[in-house]
């Protein structure tokens, strides 16, 4: 029951960043709150953020992909090294783009980096859940003796 309601809250917090402009219009103080919230953990450009509406998402393409990808991550079951090798690999890929964008060997390419942030967000979420998920798996033993 814990690991369902962590599943649903880190669904509602993976979606919510596209909650802003679709209530840019109607309900502005909540996208400004929404915005608000998420500023302390994303720079925010509107240039590496996906468009809705005619108005940017409240993080940009990589933190989206991040939270996207943990809130995947809450359905696997994976152990410890699986999780930890994923994590590694997707750091490094993400190191890799951030650095090949640094020197301009790329543009802005939204898709992959939205990608390669929801691998980063498995491989995280994976490794911060993987003792809920062994935990899960593991079922009481009946006492049988006696």
């Amino acid at each position: 029951m814990l690991k369902l309601k962590l599943s649903l809250a880190i669904f509602v917090l993976a979606l919510s960043p596209l909650a802003a402009p679709l209530l840019a219009v109607s309900h502005p103080l909540f996208a400004v709150l929404i915005r608000s919230f998420f500023s302390r953990l994303c720079h925010q450009d509107p240039v590496r953020s996906f468009m809705v509406e005619g108005s940017p998402v409240a993080v940009c393409v990589r933190c989206l992909g991040i939270y996207c990808g943990a809130a995947l991550a809450s359905l696997l079951r994976m152990g410890k090294v699986p999780a930890r090798r994923l994590l590694a690999m997707a750091l490094l890929l993400n190191l890799l783009d951030v650095a090949t964008a640094t020197l301009h060997w790329h543009g802005n390419l939204p898709l992959p980096r939205f990608l390669l942030g929801v691998l980063l967000g498995v491989g995280a979420g994976a490794v911060l859940l993987s003792p809920l998920s062994l935990a899960g798996s593991r079922s009481p033993q009946k006492d049988h003796s006696g």
